[in-house]
């Protein structure tokens, strides 16, 4: 990975000069992409950094077929075929880690093609621009998107394949479409004289043109969509015939153990493998660019064989190695300017407020933790790879960087992923996988220890917060302002992916130029606080980008994670401050008819807000993220110093819910993902080493830690949007303000600590 590096300003002039002038390998290399380079916004400049790597397509369709389209199927396009033997076939493109992606999916094409979901066979999607996702410009899962784009499209790809069916039948029978009726894989005539199964017709209706925009169901004509609660990815899960990365099936594999540097972005400077090149079972012992790789017949010998390895290595030149230096560094960000100003908005009082409130938060790093630790296998003769993805077509590129070829050369197997939050949209562990396998010539599946994964993480930024607001003499908020602190997840991105995606023609300085840009007004940062969405009377927003050593990256729902603990905890603090109830405070500001207030109304009613049992107390926070509303209380009672968590509500607001149980699934796990961060979740540095290792220093609540949750879906006919984050940002407020409730101390830095 390249290592962060300034963005100068001779490094800004000597672009604009080149582009000015047309001069040179500039003129022939960026040409006018290179101007518009120069104000691309951060969502633009990763889509196109994303394009120009990959090969990816610019254009959304369904109508296209992702490789060859066997005799007598019916495909109408990449994601659904039906075989004459009567297979109904749906590629599942955004992967499966838990979040329900296979049901939702497959319950969109089955509804409108009137298909029983549990005979219908998936499959993980190849890497192909047919399955290119149409916001992110790339063949990714996250930020909860996969429901509310595709739920318009799936569901019109399973009604073109019923009207050839349709149609298909009416010419066989000589009958009208109008006498014909599909139902649970068949097409029957109203008088039973017909009846045929899809297979029947699907050659026939293969040869028929597509309909365009064929007409979908009503919404009150639905057997499935709203209803259907079966998970079809249980069973094999249940039954022990899924397969993970970790899974990979492949005799002849040799394992392989990676020794890294123990800082975050060390270098290697030599090392000594005399006392493990001949331990048993041991083939060889390669320097990658990571560290170094012990190859062995098994995981075991591989890592044993490890342990005998010792490391020379230098660390990088900034001075930020220890979590107390950045949080100083945090602190003397707020201290100065140079903000970025995100939102500034409403008039400011021109009036001293008749009360002021300032306050002063600040997160963690935060790692993964994901059950299943980083794995890949790579077969450097055939190009294949078998892994859990977030990210197949980044994935094969990581994979053509560490063997030497071409992306289009690499097949990605992608499987069953044993938790993501992020991190698997980060391929380093391929890019690691594939250099060793190219080193000895053999297909090697590289695994990493659960103190691998913990210490050379893609973190959750640390961030600052400084608030301060004002209130009139009847307790109106007439003034919010917000500045954050913190390292760039984008600029972080940026710098780690270049090397794979980026063509090798472009120079660093423009990366670095791009990566600066994507850092001054980083929405992964900020989003959550730009969007307040309280009615005070002046709010003012900004940030500053503040650059350290540690390797980031996108964890369950991104800034949301962060800024939702500061908003929500500090409009609590407000609405003490202006004595008054903070259910009755926030409804004050949120408008009668929006979806914040129906969410928080409704987890009021859910949790008898304010009736808490004795010895209770409640907290609570509402917030809006991926386009989905979710109000959530913690109840609690105290143990001396110590919060126990008693019973926790929920309300969310997600449009149409397409699988109840798998949203409330989502809400409880989301919660609890939040309530871990709350309690638990702190990486620390020092000397430039993550001091945590494994679970017994970097631990989760256990279960019977977990409080009993409740789940209220609010009934909606919108279209859908995302559950697989939104749950996760409230969990932290909602249990700090309980905790300000029973103790009356007001708690601003996670993990809470009480004194």
């Amino acid at each position: 990975m390249r290592h962060l590096r300034a963005y100068s300003q001779s490094h800004q002039e000597r672009l604009e000069e080149c582009l000015k002038e047309r001069r040179g390998p500039c003129s022939q290399q960026l040409g006018t992409r290179g101007e518009r380079i120069m104000s691309l916004s951060r969502r633009e400049f990763i889509r196109n950094f994303s394009i120009a790597g990959g090969g990816l397509t610019l254009g959304f369709t369904l109508n296209a077929i992702a490789g060859p389209t066997a005799a007598g199927d019916l495909q109408p396009n990449a994601f659904l075929r039906i075989t004459p033997q009567g297979e109904i076939i749906v590629q599942i493109h955004k992967v499966e880690m838990g979040q329900g992606t296979v049901t939702g999916l497959v319950t969109l094409i089955a509804e409108e093609l009137e298909a029983d979901p549990a005979s219908v066979r998936y499959e993980m999607a190849p890497v192909d621009d047919a399955f290119t996702d149409p916001e992110y410009r790339m063949q990714i899962t996250g930020g909860s998107n996969a429901i509310r784009v595709y739920y318009r499209p799936l569901r019109e790809t399973g009604a073109a394949a019923r009207a050839m069916l349709l149609a298909a039948a009416s010419a066989r029978s000589g009958l009208p479409t109008a006498q014909l009726q599909a139902e649970r894989g068949r097409i029957t005539s109203a008088d039973g004289r017909f009846a045929y199964n899809y297979g029947e017709l699907a050659a026939e209706a293969g040869k028929l043109p597509v309909p365009e925009n064929p007409p979908l169901k009503a919404a009150a004509d639905f057997r499935l969509i709203g209803k259907l609660d079966q998970r079809l990815d249980t069973p094999p899960k249940v039954n022990g015939s899924a397969r993970f990365g970790i899974d990979a099936p492949l005799p002849e594999t040799l394992v392989a153990v990676v020794v890294r540097p123990p800082v975050a972005r060390g270098a290697m400077t030599g090392y000594d493998d005399s006392k493990a090149r001949d331990l048993p079972g041991v083939h060889s012992i390669v320097a990658i660019d990571a560290g170094v790789a012990v190859v062995a017949s098994n995981y075991w010998r591989a890592r044993k064989a490890a342990e005998a390895v010792t490391l020379q290595w230098e660390a990088g030149d900034s001075a930020l190695t220890d979590s107390d230096a950045i949080d100083a560094a945090l602190t003397d960000a707020l201290n100065g300017d140079s903000f970025a100003t995100i939102r500034d908005d409403g008039e400011a009082p021109e009036a001293a407020p008749a009360q002021a409130l300032d306050a002063e938060y600040s997160v963690p790093f935060l790692a993964h933790a994901t059950m299943e630790p980083m794995n890949a296998t790579v077969d450097p003769i055939s190009r294949e790879v078998w892994v859990g993805t977030q990210a197949p077509d980044i994935t094969s590129s990581f994979a053509a960087l560490g063997l030497g070829v071409e992306a289009d050369e690499i097949t990605v197997h992608n499987q069953f992923l044993g938790g993501g939050f992020g991190r698997r949209s980060m391929p380093d562990h391929v890019l690691e996988a594939a250099q060793v396998a190219a080193a000895v010539g053999k297909r090697v599946k590289l695994v990493w220890s659960r103190e691998d994964d913990t210490q050379h993480d893609f973190y959750r930024p640390p961030m600052k917060s400084r608030l301060s607001a004002g209130l009139d003499q009847s307790g109106q908020v007439v003034s919010w302002r917000h500045r954050l602190a913190g390292p760039s997840l984008m600029q972080s991105t940026v710098d780690a992916m270049a090397p794979a995606i980026m063509p090798g023609w472009i120079p660093d300085f423009l990366i670095d130029f791009g990566a600066g840009l994507a850092g001054r007004k980083d929405n992964s940062s900020v989003e959550g606080a730009d969007e307040l969405p309280y009615a005070f009377g002046h709010i003012q927003v900004a940030y500053r980008n503040v650059e350290t050593p540690v390797p980031l990256g996108f964890w369950r729902s991104v800034g949301h994670s962060h800024t939702a603990f500061v908003v929500e905890s500090f409009v609590d603090e407000l609405a003490h401050a202006a004595g008054v109830d903070p259910v009755a405070f926030r409804r004050r500001y949120l408008a009668a008819d929006s979806r914040h207030r129906q969410v928080l109304d409704r987890v009021a009613e859910l949790s008898n807000w304010g009736n808490a049992p004795a010895g209770h107390y409640q907290g609570v926070a509402v917030h809006e993220s991926f386009h989905t509303l979710v109000a959530e209380v913690v109840e609690i009672s105290m143990q001396g110093n110590t919060p126990k968590l008693e019973r926790a509500f929920c309300a969310v607001h997600c449009g149409r819910a397409v699988n109840p149980d798998v949203v409330r699934q989502q809400m409880e796990g989301g919660m609890v993902f939040g309530l871990c961060a709350a309690l638990k979740g702190e990486i620390t540095l020092r000397d430039g080493a993550v001091q945590q290792g494994n679970f017994h220093d970097y631990p989760l609540l256990r279960i019977n830690e977990v409080p009993e949750i409740e789940v209220a879906i609010i009934d909606s006919d919108a279209a859908p949007t995302g559950v697989g984050e939104p749950a996760t940002p409230p969990a932290a407020p909602a249990l700090g303000n309980a905790i300000f409730a029973a103790t009356g101390q007001r708690l601003r830095q996670l993990p809470f600590k009480l004194s």
